[in-house]
């Protein structure tokens, strides 16, 4: 017989009321006595449909149920959801009584008396179900038996009596009143006439199910733990029903045996407390041959097993704990909660197959500070007396502890047990028990609730009964068997955003779409990002077939604008990935384009074109594709290939190229539209973009948009260069009209998309997801050069073009500062206030603070326009501060600092400045500014006794003072030529004048005539190079500048230690090579004095004096023993010390320096050395 499952409480929230829950929050728990959540006696109260009480709403008579009765005819079908394992459609609507009953303040009538009604079509009779669609519902209605509380309608079975005659009606309320009626046919006149019994409950005790055995006897079960067996007889024509607790055979009769079983003291169920256990749920199992029957019952914790004798009595066979062993299977759940799982038992059903599924709920994790309430089908197997868990599978529903009415589920069976459906207050789900499927039906009122699911073993069609409708539902067995999680997840998902966006709008749907609880998040992503491109293709499951291509456009638009409000709405839009949530976004942003750029080609279609570039773009695409066999190839384009819109503006200006080459058309007549194209389609994207990446969760930079990869960057620019072309090649006497008119009009506009895509562009290649792309650092470095140097170009070309004002803004909204500089001194420049931009820049100023001024100083310097910035100096001087604090330039902030009266911080720019100046001139002007500034200093600070920034000073005008008596000598040998030669000419004669030497030596000669030619041309000589004019020259006369080479290189800070060390050997080497020490060692006929006079003629004796004159240190190499100057520079200090050396160049050097050691060597004048160096001490001490 197929019948109606329990209705499960109402709901009192939504999705649209409460956005952080998917689905109605549970009840808290401390609400329930002895562990409850459902109905008992202290809490029946607050129910307003308590467990079970619309239990069988619509049960019908086995004769002829829908399920079994055909249809004569096929009526036109609404259908409310569709998916590939099961569809809905609408089925009947409620009697006008019947909603009037079901509203909210007509739960009860006046008086302690309720109206039960229930309805059936006029055309298949009163308990006919099959056709309800057409014609007027009949509603029967009944008194219900008196309860004190109104709010909860009574239980109620169905009593067939045959073939011919109407089912018999029994209604058992909360507080155990019964009334029964003969044929409901009674209920078309009022219902008045009935039957009345009472099950006698004590008081605080009430019903909490009612299940129909066959046509004369029920089982009733109570909050305290009792059964009742219900026995209808006829006597004289008149029917019976008698009541009674389950008990044993009243033979040897005893009084514990007269006591409901769940009250006995052997065996009764009780909690942890000893009180009894309330009865969640009675299922009718196994019949055997003789008419035994089996009654399951469920309690709190415990499940019974009861026979029921035909001869009238009944047996407890089986008394198990079931809490324990399902808590520690669900404890190994990652949704369970950790700390305590709470778990309840709520209801049973026994398939035909003998199987045992429980229907549990538990405590989830905190989902967003509330309490989840997960549901979950647990199969269990019986092995002899004692049950195990078989198998656990989650309900795809869940509650939250937020407040709400109470939602006590109820589960059916359907198709033998192949599939379980639990019915919520506000959701019916399924499982297969064969398979991993899942789904649910959720109302979308919180005015509706479920109140039935009617079902027929025997059939894949059922019918769910709501308080606004009646919906049918049909399932798939063997599509649902072959459900395969791998793929079946992901359509299932898809399945439901399809149904969202097809049904969901639909205002008679009295469904809501959401997602299961704990969706897949790959899933999810897949089933979204195929439905979005199945919306693209015009795929026909999604999309109508529609001539109008504006209207089927815009639909798409609207089913995409649903897929992302259906993700955002059931607040899963976090489980998407940013890759996802961008490829969503890009599919309705390429739709929107096409959808603008369509509406801007059926325009130009009105104007009857002779041509098209859009025409012949789409065109030559499709022939790319080998789609050109299509009707109509424009609109097959825009039904089903927009998602290949960025590949289709690539082509606009290849194809305006061969429309030039073929029809010879001038390209100003094809640009307007080829412009429009790409502007269209960009910016509709652009556009879009900006007004929803908060909806989809877009997180920049955008992964490698359509918008800005290289072709589309290429076709930009392309079109920008061609348009500058035609507009700078009008007649100068049509510009200004060129420039307002198309093309020349759509320059700005490709400039403003051009930089778009570039700094889109650059964003991805910046980002960290990119990294892992290849050659990203290449195309990034390549792509910021390009750029650097295209964007100036483009913003001169609007300037120079009549758009000034545009590139101005263009360069605001880039933060390009530079460019901004440029373009305000295109005119005037000095005096500043000529500038016809002088407002603007102050404007400027004041706005950007120095990102701005750093740019505009930096230009003054590179133009040399530093009088400008001078000139403001008493304005702007806090900026010029800042801006020579990032970008230190010692050879002009020392102005600045001159004219701030900072003559410390001017003494050190120009002391740091002067060590890496080239020109001597320069040089010795700044270090005597720089000792001026240093002295003015120590002026204002007394501070006497810091010299040490005076003292760099003169060491720096000491070497300039080598400088001039080295340029003094060498010019000295020019004086006895005549005429003007040139300085190659002048090198020449001043090596054989003052080098003769070196001509033997070519290494060092080459090097000297470098340095020659560097002195003579005014340059400043690093001092490795002086130390190498003093002492390669002939010092015959000089003798003294081997000690100035050594005081240089003493003095020196910025030579590398090892290049400085081998400076002091070279020095003294050339020291020892200096004198004939050949002539100085002849002794004959010589006195001592004599000796001594020549050892003190020699360079050696006066270097040494010299050096200890001024009290430096002989050691760190700054004196060189003979034996220590044999050691000449390796090849790689040689390189370092003249970068950019020939190899051969180095190995004359190195040839050069072993010809010095060499000739050292065979003079053996370590003696000598000894006796020079005490004579100089004893002479300088002396």
């Amino acid at each position: 017989m197929a019948t109606f499952t329990p209705s499960p409480a109402p709901r009192r929230s939504s999705r649209f009321q409460q956005k952080t829950a998917v689905s109605p929050p549970r009840r808290a728990a401390a609400q329930r006595p002895n562990g409850s959540r459902i109905v008992t006696p202290s809490n029946i109260g607050r129910q307003l449909y308590p467990s079970g009480s619309l239990q069988n709403v619509m049960d019908v008579d086995e004769r002829s149920s829908m399920m079994t009765d055909a249809s004569s005819f096929t009526p036109e079908v609404t259908t409310y959801a569709k998916t590939d394992e099961l569809s809905v459609t609408f089925y009947a609507n409620l009697p006008i009584e019947v909603k009037q009953l079901l509203h909210p303040l007509r739960h009860a009538s006046s008086g302690n008396t309720h109206r039960y009604g229930r309805s059936t079509s006029q055309r298949n009779g009163p308990n006919v179900y099959t056709q309800a669609i057409k014609g007027t519902p009949t509603c029967y209605i009944f008194v219900c038996p008196p309860e004190p509380n109104l709010l909860h309608p009574p239980f109620h079975a169905l009593v067939p009596q045959g073939a011919s005659q109407e089912p018999g009606l029994i209604l058992v309320s909360h507080s155990g009143h019964i009334r029964f009626w003969e044929s409901i046919g009674i209920g078309l006149a009022g219902g008045e006439n009935f039957a009345t019994f009472d099950l006698g409950l004590k008081d605080g005790d009430s019903v909490t199910n009612l299940l129909r055995i066959d046509s004369q006897l029920f089982v009733a079960s109570t909050a305290s733990g009792s059964l009742y067996r219900l026995s209808l007889t006829s006597t004289g024509g008149k029917y019976h029903l008698a009541p009674r607790v389950f008990s044993r055979p009243s033979t040897g009769r005893g009084l514990a045996n007269l006591l409901p079983s769940f009250l006995s003291s052997s065996s009764s169920v009780v909690d942890t407390t000893g009180d009894p256990q309330y009865i969640r749920s009675i299922a009718l199992g196994y019949e055997s041959p003789s008419g035994e029957r089996e009654i399951w019952a469920l309690g709190e914790e415990r499940i019974q097993k009861w026979v029921m004798k035909p001869e009238g009595w009944e047996e407890k066979v089986i008394d198990q704990h079931l809490s324990e062993s399902i808590a520690m299977v669900l404890q190994d759940s990652p949704t369970a909660e950790d700390s305590k799982i709470d778990l309840e038992l709520l209801d049973l059903a026994v398939t035909e197959s003998g199987a045992f599924i429980v229907l549990v709920s538990y405590a989830g994790k905190e989902d967003s500070g509330n309490l989840r309430r997960l549901y979950a089908l647990v199969q269990l197997e019986l092995v002899g007396k004692f049950f195990t868990v078989h198998h656990v599978k989650p309900v795809p529903y869940q509650n939250t502890s937020a407040p709400t009415a109470p939602v006590v589920p109820r589960l059916q069976v359907l198709l033998s047990g192949a599939i379980v459906s639990v019915e919520f207050g506000d959701t019916v789900a399924f499982c297969s028990e064969e398979s991993e499927y899942q789904d649910r039906l959720q109302l979308k009122s919180v005015a509706d609730r479920t109140l039935g699911v009617g079902v027929h073993q025997g059939n894949n069609t059922l019918l769910i009964l709501t308080a606004s409708t009646m919906m049918q539902v049909q399932l798939s067995l063997d599509k649902i068997r072959r459900f395969n999680p791998q793929t079946g997840r992901t359509n299932l998902i898809k399945s439901i955003m399809m149904q969202a966006i097809l049904y969901g709008a639909f205002p008679e749907n009295p469904l809501q779409f959401s997602f299961p609880p704990q969706v897949d998040e790959e899933s999810l992503m897949r089933g979204a990002e195929q439905l979005s491109q199945a919306v693209l293709r015009s795929d026909s499951e999604v999309v109508r077939r529609n001539h109008d291509l504006t209207a089927q456009l815009s639909s798409r638009k609207d089913r995409l604008n649903w897929l992302i409000g259906f993700i955002n709405e059931n607040l899963v839009l976090g489980k998407l990935s940013q890759r996802s949530r961008q490829r969503l976004a890009v599919d309705a942003e390429k739709l929107f384009a096409s959808y603008q750029l369509w509406l801007q080609y059926n325009d130009l279609l009105e104007t009857s074109p002779k041509f098209s570039v859009l025409n012949d773009c789409v065109h030559a695409f499709m022939a790319e594709l080998g789609e050109t066999n299509h009707e109509d190839v424009m609109r097959a384009f825009f039904r089903t290939k927009v998602s290949d819109i960025g590949r289709l503006i690539r082509k606009v200006m290849e194809v305006i190229n061969l429309s030039i080459k073929q029809t010879g058309r001038p390209i100003a007549e094809l640009l307007p539209e080829g412009n429009r194209v790409v502007i269209t389609a960009l910016q509709s994207a652009f556009e879009y973009r900006n007004l929803n990446y908060q909806v989809y969760g877009i997180e920049f930079p955008m992964i490698s948009s359509w918008t800005s990869r290289p072709g589309t960057i290429d076709v930009v620019l392309s079109l920008f260069n061609a348009t500058t072309k035609v507009l700078e090649n009008a007649a100068v006497d049509a510009r200004s009209k060129a420039q307002r008119q198309e093309p020349g009009s759509q320059l700005p506009q490709l400039a403003s998309l051009l930089f778009k895509c570039v700094k889109e562009r650059l964003d991805w290649l910046s980002s960290a997801r990119a990294a892992d792309e290849p050659n990203v650092g290449q195309d990034k470095d390549e792509l910021e050069q390009r750029f650097a140097s295209l964007r100036p170009e483009v913003l001169e070309t609007l300037r120079r073009n009549g758009f000034q004002e545009h590139a101005f803004k263009l360069a605001e909204v880039y933060s390009d500062f530079a460019s901004l500089v440029a373009l305000c001194h295109r005119d005037t420049v000095y005096p500043p206030e000529k500038n016809p931009n002088y407002e603007r820049i102050q404007t400027y100023i004041g706005r950007y603070k120095e990102n701005f001024t750093d740019e505009l100083y930096q230009w003054y310097i590179q133009h040399s326009e530093l009088r400008i910035m001078f000139s403001q100096e008493a304005d702007q001087s806090a900026f010029i501060d800042r801006f020579f604090a990032k970008k230190p330039n010692p050879g002009i902030s020392w102005l600045h600092d001159v004219s701030k009266e900072r003559f410390g911080d001017a003494a050190s720019a120009l002391l740091e400045e002067a060590k890496r100046a080239n020109h001597l001139k320069a040089k010795h002007l700044m270090l005597s500014i720089g000792k001026l500034a240093q002295l003015a200093q120590l002026h204002e600070t007394a501070e006497a006794g810091n010299e040490t920034l005076l003292d760099a000073f003169h060491d720096g005008l000491d070497f300039v003072s080598v400088h001039d008596a080295l340029l003094t000598e060498f010019r000295a040998a020019l004086e006895s030529v005549r005429g003007r030669h040139s300085l190659e000419s002048q090198v020449d004669i001043i090596i054989k004048a003052k080098a003769p030497g070196l001509l033997e030596s070519k290494g060092f000669a080459n090097c000297f005539k470098d340095l020659l030619k560097h002195l003579l041309q005014g340059k400043a000589l690093p001092i490795e190079d002086a130390v190498d004019l003093l002492t390669l020259k002939d010092n015959t006369e000089s003798v003294g500048d081997f000690a100035t080479a050594l005081h240089l290189l003493a003095s020196a800070s910025d030579i590398p230690e090892a290049r400085r060390v081998s400076a002091f050997r070279t020095v003294w080497r050339r020291v020892y090579l200096h004198d004939d020490w050949t002539a100085i060692g002849k002794t004959a006929n010589v006195s001592d004095a004599e000796i001594k006079d020549r050892l003190r003629s020699t360079a050696l004796y006066h270097t040494l004096c010299s050096a200890l004159s001024r009290g430096e240190r002989l050691t760190n190499g700054y004196e060189a023993s003979p034996d220590v100057a044999l050691i000449v520079p390796s090849p790689a200090e040689i390189s370092s010390r003249w970068s950019g050396i020939s190899s051969d160049q180095v190995d004359a050097i190195v040839e050069d320096y072993n010809f010095e050691c060499d000739r050292l060597g065979e003079l053996e004048l370590e003696d000598i050395f000894h006796r020079v160096r005490e004579l100089a001490v004893q002479d300088t001490t002396w």
